[in-house]
């Protein structure tokens, strides 16, 4: 299995086991009389790291989601019982296994569910848990440390200590802890990140329910009606050129069948982005994606070009772990050109299957500077023209890497890529 480095730490850090790691390093932080020795959290840890790596690889099954959830719970308790000092009833330990539970249950939920709203609810009610389960562990770490100092000054027994961390005195406990000013603070914080993080998901759950459909639909862009002649004008655009690099070794490692299900997963990300943008796909052929921008004369062809390009750029490493995930293997970069001139647009093909074509010196460049990524170690190149009509705010994402001869140039014209 290929490991990727992204969708392990998102593993760790924002889903199935943030709690987990919150709850690791409680254990360290907060000695008392039932503190674990460090052989045993390092079992736990590893049995996490165990969980993620299976869940990174497996966790788009939803059952598989759910019972690898409870990989490190039991671990804890395995521990706990070889230890001696397993107590079912200790907050920590029923968090623990509350916490995976919830969430492994409402994951399973989010990927199985086929409608984008259920997917929505599944994500909401998470990122409510995610809140519920930092706010829970730290009134766990707040009230440990505070009965740890009464134990050690011998004002409580260990009995009474033991009892005080009992799930069955959570409520006057927990009423106690957000009464103070500074825990209500905290509660909030913790509040304002879940729902950062539910935004997140929420767009991402949005933009790959579009590309779902369109790839389900099979269909980028629809036929342009008929006339009697075959219109065409001259337009001043900007132009985005994409391949994909090394696609044709890629796809004779795969059957047929595969290799179009991988194109048609990145056909569909270039057609949301092109039309959350207000760009036109004008040619689609192998791996080479052609979007035009500005075509009815927008002065903001360039920005919006650029911004298409960032956007796809944005989202590939999560086209990436959608084809892992759908056990595709996913292709390392895509290059991208953008040049900015005229080019001659018109309705080509024949009666009744007529679509927009592009073709001039525009085209080609775009084209060329794609080719050159490779040459300056660059995913994305822009010219000089392009460059010019962008406002100081895109210009400033970008460095001049050196100087090409273009097409019809008789001097060498400076190209940019992304800082």
């Amino acid at each position: 299995m290929r490991f990727y480095t992204k969708r392990f730490l998102e593993e760790f850090f924002l889903y199935s086991s943030q709690f987990v790691v919150f709850f690791i390093l409680m254990l360290f932080l907060s000695p008392g009389a039932d503190e674990l020795g460090l052989t045993a959290i390092l079992i736990v840890t590893g049995l996490l790291l165990i969980q993620i790596l299976l869940l990174v690889g497996q966790g788009h099954r939803p059952i598989l989601r759910f019972l690898f959830s409870f990989i490190t719970p039991a671990g804890y308790a395995l521990v706990r019982v070889l230890g001696g000092v397993f107590e079912p009833y200790d907050m920590a330990n029923v968090f623990l296994w509350a916490a995976a539970l919830y969430v492994g249950l409402f994951q399973a939920i989010a990927i199985a569910a086929r409608g984008r709203w259920a997917k929505r609810l599944a994500e909401t009610l998470l990122a409510l848990g995610a809140v519920l389960v930092f706010v829970f562990f730290y009134f766990y770490l707040d009230l440990r440390l505070m009965l740890a100092r009464e134990l050690e000054r011998g004002a409580i027994e260990l009995e009474t200590y033991k009892a005080a961390l009992d799930v069955r005195r959570f409520a006057p406990a927990f009423t106690r802890f957000i009464e103070s000013p500074q825990h209500a603070f905290f509660a909030f914080g913790a509040a304002t990140f879940g729902f950062m993080l539910l935004a997140n998901k929420v767009g991402a759950i949005s933009l790959r329910a579009r590309i779902a459909a369109l790839f389900g639909e099979q269909r980028l862009q629809g036929p342009v009606p008929d006339t009697e002649y075959a219109q065409a004008a001259e337009a001043n655009v900007t132009v985005v050129s994409a391949d994909v690099l090394n696609f044709s070794s890629l796809a004779e490692r795969v059957p047929p069948g595969r290799a179009v299900d991988i194109l048609n997963r990145y056909y569909s990300l270039w057609a949301v982005m092109a039309e959350r943008h207000r760009g036109r796909i004008a040619g689609i052929s192998g791996d080479s994606v052609l979007i035009v921008f500005g075509l009815m004369g927008e002065k903001d062809a360039a920005e919006r070009a650029l911004a298409c390009a960032l956007g796809f750029q944005a989202e590939l490493p999560g086209l990436r772990a959608d084809l892992a995930a759908a056990s595709l293997p996913a292709f390392d970069a895509v290059s991208i050109g953008i040049h900015a001139g005229p080019i001659i647009a018109g309705d080509l093909g024949l009666p009744g299957q007529r679509r927009l074509g592009v073709f001039g010196d525009a085209i080609s460049v775009a084209s060329r500077l794609d080719s050159l990524c490779r040459e300056f170690k660059q995913d994305l190149l822009l010219s000089q023209p392009v460059f010019r009509q962008l406002g100081l705010e895109s210009q400033a994402k970008l460095l001049r890497i050196g100087e090409v001869l273009l097409r019809n140039s008789t001097q060498p014209v400076p190209v940019y890529g992304i800082k």
